[in-house]
């Protein structure tokens, strides 16, 4: 049998992690559902007619799956605080790139795909009686106005950017899965390296990384730049005009240099989360 990896063996620890884990993960979902149904009435008892938009129903699903994903990831390798738990998951037989590969599945692909349904089964909901609370509303104040009533519509949380032509194509859905998908290697690495706390631990460590990076470019390149501003990120830049102050001219680095940095973020950084959780597990003693 490999001792890497094993088909029959990983699906037998696919089917264990179910078993041992099934009631907590249930009760999950049914708080993230109880806390979209709780957001979602409390914005249609204090803004009734602007609630429910389209924008505000891509926000709040992004923003859920973010936070909720960051807790749950932080929550993977949290018996390892435990000793008796250690060892017992330690002990498993099946190998340690085994068990990492089954909290991505369970994490990353079956939390994703299970917090999508339960958002849009609430969404659904919560549209349509938005709808009914602005229609009563719009009936008795504006019907003999002769105004329209527009009903709100269930938003489409994978909308795809669309280039205008005139530049490189944007995808803010790959964008935000490739961020989502190294949040949570971020965060399960942090529940290794900080047993106790790791939500916190983590968050705060990522807090300072995020500091670190605003300090290099605040205090680092933007005193060895002219006067300006970056307009697209960091390849591109508009120094103000020497002679006159209101003349901007563009200064942009190849097109290439933006596309390998992105995909190093997207290809390498969040994979890298990943691969460092691997090693550490694989070095973990109790």
């Amino acid at each position: 049998m490999n001792q890497v990896f094993d088909t029959s063996r990983f699906g037998l620890l696919v089917r264990k992690h179910w078993g041992d884990n099934r009631g907590k993960y249930l009760l999950s979902l049914g708080a993230i559902a109880s806390l979209l149904l709780l957001w979602y009435g409390f914005l249609n008892i204090i803004e009734t007619r602007s609630a429910m938009q389209e924008d505000g129903q891509i926000v709040t699903y992004y923003v859920g799956l973010f936070i909720t994903g960051s807790l749950y990831a932080s929550l993977l390798f949290s018996d390892l605080a435990n000793k008796p738990k250690a060892i017992n998951f330690l002990a498993v037989p099946a190998a340690q790139l085994e068990k990492v590969l089954v909290m991505i599945l369970y994490s990353v692909f079956i939390f994703f795909v299970c917090y999508t349904v339960i958002f849009y089964l609430v969404d659904f909901l919560m549209v349509k009686l938005n709808n009914a609370i602005r229609l009563a509303s719009w009936e008795d104040q504006f019907h003999e106005a002769q105004e329209v009533f527009t009903p709100r519509e269930v938003a489409n949380v994978f909308y795809r950017g669309v280039s205008d032509g005139t530049g490189p194509h944007f995808d803010p859905l790959a964008m935000a899965f490739t961020l989502f998908f190294g949040v949570q290697g971020a965060y399960a690495l942090g529940s290794i390296y900080f047993p106790a706390y790791s939500f916190i631990k983590t968050t705060i460590a990522l807090l300072l990384l995020a500091l670190l990076y605003v300090l290099v470019i605040a205090k680092v390149l933007y005193p060895i730049l002219p006067q300006g501003y970056f307009d697209d990120g960091l390849t591109s830049f508009y120094p103000y005009g020497i002679n006159d102050p209101n003349s901007e001219k563009l200064v942009e680095v190849p097109g290439w240099v933006g596309q390998v940095v992105f995909g190093f973020f997207r290809y390498v950084l969040a994979p890298a989360f990943w691969v460092i959780t691997y090693f550490r597990l694989k070095e973990k003693e109790v």
